[in-house]
């Protein structure tokens, strides 16, 4: 294989885990077209989910007619959005197709709501405190330690300890 952005492997990039899945909610754009293509060989099994007319997955804009210079969405999107016919009105999924810029899911309205960003499925992502993110998680991270600010520390071996002692200290300690 050969090297791509300094990694041999893909070992390399998950550490040894295999069919990691990925869902993040109201993600911006992070990387251009190269990286998102990247990022979909190793994680096939992501998906992005957008809200209605959602601010942050319109950031930083997208330019259709620099399309090797601009931010590009991996794939795949599942844009939740509201579907009126009279006084009903719908909240339906849709899937959208695998260029991560689909012209018709998100992109297809402007994006200029906070609000729609700040919940998702009905759960409330806000953070409670300022400077804290409300993260909604799966019950398999709880065997992960956390650190003193409620961090998740993920390690290859979630039961071994963070904190080692310096060779110093050891011999310190041994003279007492």
């Amino acid at each position: 294989m050969e090297p791509v952005f300094g990694l041999t492997s893909i070992s390399a990039v998950n550490y040894g885990a295999q069919d990691v899945q990925l869902m993040t909610f109201g993600q911006p754009r992070i990387g251009n077209n190269v990286f998102s293509s990247y990022f979909k060989t190793y994680l096939p099994n992501a998906i992005r989910v957008t809200n209605g007319h959602d601010i942050v997955p319109h950031l930083p804009p997208y330019y259709p007619l620099f399309p090797r210079k601009t931010y590009h969405h991996f794939p795949t999107e599942v844009w939740l959005h509201d579907v009126g016919v009279g006084s009903l009105v719908y909240e339906i999924e849709t899937v959208c197709d695998e260029t991560g810029e689909d012209p018709s899911c998100s992109r297809s309205v402007i994006g200029n709501s906070i609000l729609d960003h700040l919940v998702y499925l009905g759960v409330n992502l806000q953070a409670e405190t300022w400077r804290s993110c409300g993260i909604v998680t799966d019950t398999n991270m709880k065997k992960y330690q956390t650190d003193l600010y409620g961090n998740f520390i993920l390690l290859r071996d979630p039961t071994a300890s963070i904190l080692k002692q310096s060779a110093a200290e050891v011999d310190d300690s041994s003279s007492l």
